[in-house]
C-alpha cells in the first residue's frame, strides 16, 4: 500500500453504471465489482475510486455502497434525479425524416439495423441523462485534476480489471514516456470466464482501449456523444488511434476534427502511445455472442430500448415500444417495419404535447 502521507502518482477511476439485459445480465455490476474488490492487487502509489453513476436501483446502489465501504474503497455517487429525467423529451433532430417518408419504399429500403438506430436516435437525450457516458468519464477525469494531485488519471469502464503484470507494463511506460506524451491507451481484452485473469499466458489487447490522461492533459471526452454511439471512439479518432468517426445519420452530433494524417493505413503525429492491456470482464449473458461485435451491438441497442421504456414508465409516461422479438445472430430486428413507423409516429406525437413533466397513462 503507498504511504498515506505521500500524495498517489495515479488515481485510478471506475466509472459503475446501471446493467443493461440482454447486453449483460442483471447482475453483472455486482459480480464483477465483487470479483474486482477480491482479486485486483494492491499498486504502489496508486488510489482506487469508484464512480456509481447514476444508479437507478437504488438497493443495488446501496448494495455497492456496503461494499466499498466493506472493502474500504474511495467512492463518489453521481444521483439520479427522477424529477429531471421526467423532463427529457423524445429527439427529432432537424432533417429526421417525415411520416411521409416512413410510408415510403425508400424506408423499406433501409437495412434492418439503420431502422433501428432511427429508434435509438428519439431516445439520445434519454441515454445522455440516464446513461451519462462521457459525463461521468469527465466527472472522474475533472475531479482527479481538481481534487486530487495525481500526475496521471486512469478514466477507465467499471468491469475493467488490471493485473500485476498490465500495471507493471503501465507503469513503466508512464516512467519512461511521460514527460512527452499526455495519453496512454489501453487495449481491452474481453473475456468469458473471469477466472482468465489468472492464467499464464502471454497477453495483448485488441478491443477498443482505456484512456490514461496526464493531469496537463487539454481535451476531454465530448458529452454529446450518446452511449451506443461510439462515445469514446470520438476521442480516440482525436487523438489518432482510429482513422474516422464514423456517423450512421447525418443529423447525428459531429467529432471534432484530428490534427493526425494517416497514409496507408500508418499514423502520423499521433498525440497518444499504446501500452499494456486490461481485462474486461465477463458481462454474463451470453458467452457465445460476446466476441461478435454485430450481436454485441444489437444486444447494446435492445438493452438501452428497455432500459430507457422501463425509466419512462416509473416516470408515469405511457408505454410506446412493442414487445421485442429475440435477438437474432443474422439481423437485429426486434420489431417489423409496421411497427417502426408506428413507435416513430407516436414518439412524434407525444413530443409535440410536450407541455408537462410526464404524460399520463
Amino acid at each position: 500500500m503507498r504511504n498515506l502521507h505521500t500524495p498517489p502518482a495515479v488515481v485510478l477511476y471506475r466509472i459503475i453504471g446501471n446493467d443493461l439485459p440482454p447486453r449483460h445480465s442483471s447482475n453483472q455490476t455486482l459480480v464483477n465489482v465483487l470479483f474486482i474488490l477480491e482479486n485486483e492487487p494492491l499498486f504502489e502509489n496508486v488510489e482506487k475510486i469508484w464512480i456509481l453513476n447514476r444508479i437507478v436501483n437504488t438497493k443495488l446502489e446501496e448494495t455497492l455502497i456496503n461494499l466499498l465501504s466493506q472493502y474500504k474503497q474511495s467512492y463518489i455517487r453521481i444521483a439520479f434525479d427522477w424529477n429531471k429525467y421526467r423532463r427529457v423529451s423524445y429527439y427529432f433532430p432537424l432533417n429526421y425524416p417525415s411520416n411521409d417518408y416512413l410510408r415510403s419504399k425508400n424506408f423499406y429500403k433501409l437495412t434492418p439495423m439503420n431502422k433501428i438506430r432511427l429508434i435509438d436516435t428519439i431516445y439520445h437525450k434519454k441515454n445522455l441523462y440516464a446513461m451519462n457516458n462521457n459525463g461521468a468519464r469527465n466527472f472522474a477525469l475533472r475531479h482527479g485534476k481538481h481534487q486530487t494531485y495525481a500526475q496521471w488519471l486512469m478514466i477507465f469502464d467499471g468491469n475493467c480489471y488490471l493485473s500485476e503484470s498490465a500495471f507493471e507494463q503501465i507503469q513503466n511506460s508512464l516512467v519512461k514516456n511521460g514527460s512527452r506524451i499526455k495519453y496512454f491507451l489501453v487495449p481491452m481484452i474481453r473475456i468469458v470466464d473471469n477466472q482468465d485473469v489468472f492464467r499464464q499466458v502471454k497477453r495483448s489487447g485488441s478491443e477498443e482501449p482505456q484512456v490514461i490522461f496526464r493531469r496537463d492533459s487539454d481535451i476531454e471526452f465530448l458529452e454529446n456523444i450518446r452511449y451506443g454511439r461510439g462515445p469514446k471512439e470520438e476521442i480516440l479518432t482525436l487523438l489518432g488511434a482510429m482513422k474516422s468517426f464514423w456517423r450512421p445519420f447525418k443529423w447525428e452530433p459531429e467529432g471534432r476534427k484530428s490534427s493526425v494524417t494517416f497514409e496507408n493505413n500508418i499514423t502520423f503525429n499521433p498525440r497518444f502511445q499504446y501500452t499494456s492491456f486490461v481485462f474486461r470482464l465477463y458481462s454474463g449473458y451470453h458467452a457465445d455472442h460476446e466476441l461478435l461485435d454485430g450481436v454485441r451491438g444489437c444486444s447494446r441497442l435492445y438493452g438501452i430500448f428497455l432500459f430507457l421504456e422501463n425509466l419512462d414508465l416509473q416516470a408515469g409516461r405511457a408505454k410506446l415500444l412493442p414487445p421485442m422479438s429475440p435477438i437474432n445472430s443474422i439481423n437485429c430486428t426486434p420489431w417489423t417495419t409496421q411497427e417502426i413507423q408506428g413507435i416513430i409516429e407516436t414518439a412524434r406525437e407525444r413530443e409535440r404535447n410536450f407541455n408537462s413533466p410526464f404524460e399520463t397513462k
